[in-house]
């Protein structure tokens, strides 16, 4: 199955800013998942591992985070603090990838 998150902030890098786009992967999600990042001007393949962290929101009350190749997500009084930094970090508000409902993704 591939999953598709709509928007989301990754960062390969410390010394970079993040990319911000759509991220496919077919599951399993591993550390040599391949994931493929698509900003809409440019297309970018990289493994799981090379992500440093992977931020997105799931929905209007939830984030997740991909960090050392696992699937992390926020606790529910967080979601205003990330919401927040997201937007400060990418100029505007992450977009929810699904819909308001409990969203099932696979942890490491």
């Amino acid at each position: 199955m591939t999953v598709t998150l709509k928007d989301a902030m990754i960062f390969l890098n410390h010394n970079i800013d993040p990319i911000i786009g759509a991220l496919s992967y077919k599951t399993p999600f591993t550390p040599n998942t391949i994931i493929t990042i698509n900003t809409g001007s440019k297309t970018i393949t990289v493994l799981a591992k090379q992500i440093k962290l992977g931020i997105f929101k799931i929905n209007t009350h939830e984030f997740r985070f991909i960090f050392k190749s696992v699937s992390y997500s926020n606790k529910k009084e967080d979601f205003n603090y990330w919401n927040k930094e997201t937007a400060k970090m990418a100029g505007r508000e992450l977009k929810p990838c699904f819909a308001d409902e409990k969203v099932s993704i696979k942890e490491g």
